[in-house]
């Protein structure tokens, strides 16, 4: 049997256009905050089992999560962000990384805070 993730990041286009390495940089967020939101217990107290964060690909950055309920069967919260793709579109895989990783943090800080979780290495993480 397959652990259930905590964290899955996705990504859809509303403009034309693609991020290259996009998929890949995904993963490697998802496997590199897995451990440290496992180690927090961060999701012990939510009513909720995983995260399922989208990146629309835009015109803009808009790093505010828009929220949809959480769906009960699959026992997820799915959550989505916009950035803008013309910036994505040709950046190299640590720019597209470091906007990714910051864009998930900003969820997972906000996600805390709405459903009061645990945070301190997440504000760590963001400097706050």
């Amino acid at each position: 049997m397959v652990d259930q993730r905590i964290l899955l990041i996705g990504g859809v286009s509303l403009v034309r256009g693609r991020v290259r390495e996009a998929g890949p940089v995904m993963r490697e967020i998802c496997d590199e905050l897995e451990p440290m939101l496992q180690g927090i217990g961060f999701l012990d107290k939510a009513p909720f089992k995983t995260i399922s964060m989208i990146i629309r690909f835009g015109e803009k950055d808009d790093l505010t999560p828009q929220y949809d309920r959480i769906n009960a069967r699959h026992s997820e919260l799915l959550v989505g962000v916009e950035l803008e793709l013309s910036g994505l579109r040709t950046a190299s895989k640590d720019v597209v990384k470091a906007a990714f990783v910051t864009a998930t943090i900003d969820v997972l800080l906000d996600v805390s805070e709405k459903y009061g979780l645990p945070n301190s290495p997440l504000k760590a993480m963001a400097g706050q």
